[in-house]
């Protein structure tokens, strides 16, 4: 999947993107690694302060140097990483959301800890959620449910990881565990439902606006380049899901929202708003809350071009 590429699933559908000159910020997006050393961990890590130094020369920093250099010869282009030259025990991940998924232009971030026993026992893993269940193994807490993984997919599991379902092995790799979140939680039915299936995209949604409100140290260049890119794609998709949708006043606040961050962000996205004409109020309240809705994301605009 080409990231620089929104449309990159082998379509050639025209979103109407309108052609903006390149600025600092996508200059830096552009300039991004898929995996870089920087010198310290940043202060918003979930596990900064959960072991003192570990140096690159003890077993443990071997074997976390081995770790580095399988993911940076393995790396998929939907996966970012940093690692810490001062806390080797520490990574930040980024990960795109998978095609043909209720979870895709999403962005997913996670922290990881090893602990000094690694690697007779697993690595700690960090969800950052913002407070929202994304699926049943990606909680609210920020709780990744690798034991409910293990339990669905042995086979797989005994194939990726070399172990027994919910057995860590000395064997396994963190690129193994990366790559069995993004493709087997991130899946395109995490749920047994269509209506759940349509939920989880309302939530991938819900993470756009908390990661553009608040992105995760060291990847705010990221964060902010990355949704320039996708804003539309994301966008129609949401008019496509909710379209009829009968809960008309939850979709239009969470299309305003979704709207303002994206604008803020650098993308021009006034003619989306279509999408809240063709909304038709059934109550006189709905009509009146829709009115408000649609009065504020014009007062962005005209915030914006002023």
């Amino acid at each position: 999947m080409d990231i620089m590429n929104p449309n990159s699933t082998g379509t050639s559908e025209f979103y109407g993107e309108i052609e903006e000159i390149e600025d600092e910020v996508e200059s830096r997006f552009n300039l991004f690694k898929n995996f870089d050393i920087i010198p310290n961990p940043p202060d918003d890590h979930r596990f900064k302060k959960d072991s003192s130094r570990v140096l690159l020369e003890s077993p443990l920093g071997q074997k976390i140097e081995q770790e580095w250099n399988l993911l940076k010869k393995n790396l998929p282009n939907s996966i970012f990483v940093r690692v810490y030259e001062s806390r080797v025990d520490l990574m930040r991940i980024a990960m795109i959301g998978p095609p043909h998924t209720p979870y895709h232009h999403g962005l997913f971030f996670f922290d990881i800890f090893f602990p000094r026993n690694y690697p007779s026992y697993p690595p700690k893993l960090y969800y950052h959620s913002y407070g929202l269940d994304l699926n049943p193994n990606l909680r609210h807490g920020g709780k990744v449910c690798l034991s409910m993984l293990a339990r669905r997919y042995e086979r797989i599991i005994r194939e990726w990881y070399a172990c027994y379902p919910q057995k860590w092995n000395k064997h396994s790799s963190i690129l193994h565990v990366l790559y069995a979140i993004q493709g087997l939680f991130m899946c395109a039915k995490p749920y047994s439902t269509e209506e759940s299936n349509k939920k989880a995209f309302e939530l991938t949604c819900g993470i756009v606006i908390q990661v553009l409100r608040e992105p995760p140290m060291d990847f705010e260049d990221f964060v902010k380049g990355y949704f320039r890119k996708r804003a539309h794609p994301i966008l129609l998709k949401f008019r496509k899901e909710f379209d009829g949708d009968k809960d008309q006043l939850r979709i239009i606040e969470l299309f305003t929202n979704l709207y303002r961050v994206l604008e803020k962000n650098g993308t021009y996205c006034m003619h989306h708003l279509c999408f809240l004409k063709s909304i038709k109020g059934n109550t006189e309240e709905e009509s009146i809350i829709m009115g408000y809705f649609m009065k504020t994301a014009k007062a962005l605009k005209y915030q914006a071009d002023s």
